[in-house]
């Protein structure tokens, strides 16, 4: 299953999630229904001495009222949870109790951890994620986020403290497949949906609490008048709603366990696809349930968050059929059929040698397209090692790069520098000096002889850690860093395609950061024909010299998007892609939905493949592509 269709996946759950839903709504209204329809025809509201109607069961006004209203609680306790989520995955980390880890953490254990982030976030081409320490002896951890602009990953203090690196890359790598396959959306918007659910639950306790409270207040004084029947029938319709409200725990119970148990098999078995290590994510599993606690989240919003979990977050070991999680049993026989059945006791991790960068193979480069389209979104044992590789190779550059606070600012403007001809070096400077302060300007300076010394790869590595430091920092700063960007690009003159996915993977990032829940919609054939053949041609360019191979490469490509109508696909002339109109294109392309983004990029890598070379600076140009839709791409090394 390739990223695109992980991607549809989490939208047919995201079906499955509402159609629940719905039931859990039509299911709570009827209940309630049935229970005013008893109260209202059995006298409770009457005078004692008033003759009783048979009760009328169907009363069409009453029910559609009854509805109405719990249709109106419902999604209004939903919509002002999912309002409060909308700030991204952080809401939810700190609602959990977490505390940022900061990059220049000396702690020996959360060094090791943001290691392995840093590695996978290269490995995976997405920007690091916020890393947050949960201050539970369980062991546990979670991925949590919108998309991976404002993902964060969260780990307890027990995980860090019992389990060894094999083992934490094990459970970093099933949270970063989370986090690529687009379920961290879904967990999001089911958090909300569950709040909702149970709201009629809690509505029921206050109704109940407050009545008895009145009632008892009141004394006997209106126990013999007419007005006792009523206070009755009150606290009869809260014990009744409070009761009612428990078809909303099955639902959401149902909800949870029905999306989230088979997406925890799946991340297993990705993380060992990952890392090429099923006893770093089996290790992890069994210790958890060698250890007391296990899972365990004491955190008061735990319940609603179960989903979002490693493993069970409840303290309740009792595996039900609506249990969150499968059992540890079934989880660890999936990953070692040979297991004993014993789980592992460990109070402190123990160090024991990393197997994953040993084990694995070279990358093996990419030769089709398809190859191409697999390794989006996905982190192979490979793409770990090249990752392990560039890490080494740019230590001291991220070392460097967490000491100074204006260190990710300056990287960011001196990578958008680096990307031109070195002759504009002392040009985009001068404006670099007009724009920001004399520190950053100093920085820049000096991290530029060493940005250009780097491979794209290397560059890009780099890129994708100081974004998230630079938007930590300050978002109105990193605004300031996008608007720079776009205007060093433009002072050239020259379209440069790792310029235009710089200044767009930061516009990108701020964009997603300052709006996380932003909406995707799809476009008619007819409004994408001209900006497909802008981005086409302009790759053609790029990658092809000759006239004739140029033309060919294109048509390659135009082929490829055939099913955008693409009836007068015309190479334009190269005077005629102008920086404006190649970012116009690549704006519209933002927002697509990704069945309409694969087959642009399957168009694009048409282009760069006809040649049928798959040289160093083929791939640069794949990467760059992928870069300018949005799409997670690892580095790619030529053989």
């Amino acid at each position: 299953m390739d990223f695109f269709e992980a991607q549809e996946l989490a939208r047919k759950r995201t079906r499955l999630m509402l159609v629940l839903f719905a039931m859990a709504v039509i299911s709570i209204a009827i209940a309630l229904y049935g229970i005013v329809a008893y109260v209202a025809g059995a006298g409770f509201f009457k005078a004692q001495d008033a003759v009783n109607a048979p009760i009328t069961w169907w009363q069409p006004d009453l029910f559609l009222g009854t509805l109405g209203a719990v249709i109106l609680l419902v999604s209004a306790c939903s919509l002002f949870k999912v309002a409060q989520l909308r700030s991204g995955g952080g809401y939810v980390a700190r609602s959990m109790g977490g505390i940022q880890i900061e990059q220049t953490t000396q702690n020996a254990d959360e060094r090791v951890l943001m290691n392995i982030v840093e590695e996978m976030s290269i490995a995976s081409g997405v920007p690091m994620p916020d890393v947050y320490l949960l201050p539970e002896d369980g062991i546990n951890a979670f991925a949590a986020g919108f998309s991976p602009a404002d993902a964060v990953v969260a780990v307890t203090r027990g995980c860090i403290r019992t389990l060894n690196r094999d083992e934490l890359q094990g459970v970093v790598a099933h949270e970063f497949s989370h986090i690529l396959n687009g379920d961290m959306r879904l967990n999001i918007r089911l958090m909300g949906v569950l709040f909702g659910i149970l709201a009629i639950a809690v509505l029921g306790q206050l109704v109940f609490r407050s009545t008895a409270e009145a009632g008892l207040l009141g004394g006997g004084r209106r126990r013999g008048k007419d007005g006792g029947g009523a206070m009755i029938a009150i606290i009869l319709i809260g014990i009744a709603v409070m009761a009612i409200g428990y078809i909303g725990v099955f639902f959401g119970r149902l909800i949870q366990s029905a999306i989230s148990r088979q997406r925890e098999f799946l991340a297993d078995a990705a993380a060992v696809q990952f890392t090429r290590n099923p006893e770093g994510i089996a290790g992890a599993l069994k210790k958890i349930g060698g250890t007391p606690l296990r899972g365990a989240i004491a955190n008061a919003h735990s319940q609603e968050a179960a989903h979002f979990f490693f493993a069970n977050a409840l303290k309740s070991r009792h595996i039900s059929m609506f249990a969150t999680h499968p059992p540890l049993e079934q989880r660890i026989t999936a990953i070692e059929p040979s297991w004993d059945g014993r789980f592992v006791t460990a109070s402190e991790h123990s160090d024991q040698p990393q197997s994953t960068a040993s084990s694995s193979k070279p990358p093996k480069t990419p030769m089709q397209a398809h190859d191409f389209i697999n390794s989006i979104g996905q982190i192979s044992a490979a793409a770990i090692l090249t990752a392990q590789e560039i890490h080494g190779q740019i230590e001291k550059d991220l070392n460097r790069l967490h000491q100074s606070r204006n260190a990710a600012c300056a990287v960011l403007i001196g990578l958008q520098i680096s990307a031109s001809a070195k002759e504009d070096d002392s040009t985009q400077l001068s404006l670099v000096k007009t724009q920001v302060d004399a520190a950053i300007y100093r920085e820049t300076a000096d991290w530029l002889p060493r940005l250009r010394v780097l491979d794209l790869n290397q560059r890009f590595a780099l890129f994708d850690v100081a974004l998230p430091m630079a938007a930590a920092r300050d978002l109105n700063i990193l605004a300031n860093i996008s608007d720079l960007i776009r205007e060093l690009a433009h002072s050239d003159g020259s379209i440069e395609l790792e310029e235009l996915a710089l200044l767009r993977g930061v516009a990108a990032y701020l964009s997603a950061r300052q709006a996380p829940s932003r909406q995707v919609k799809p476009l008619p054939p007819a409004q994408m024909e001209m900006p497909i053949c802008v981005l086409l041609s302009a790759i053609s360019y790029t990658a092809s010299a000759a006239v004739k191979e140029r033309e060919a490469a294109f048509q390659a490509g135009a082929r490829k998007c055939n099913r955008y109508l693409l009836k007068q696909s015309i190479l334009l002339p190269e005077e005629d892609i102008t920086f404006e109109a190649l970012e116009a294109a690549l704006d519209l392309f933002s927002d697509l939905p990704l069945p309409q983004k694969k087959i642009i990029f399957e168009g694009a890598l048409s282009v760069v493949l006809e040649d049928g070379r798959v040289a160093q600076d083929e791939l640069s140009l794949v990467r760059i592509i992928a870069t300018n839709l949005n799409l997670p791409m690892p580095p790619l090394i030529s053989k």
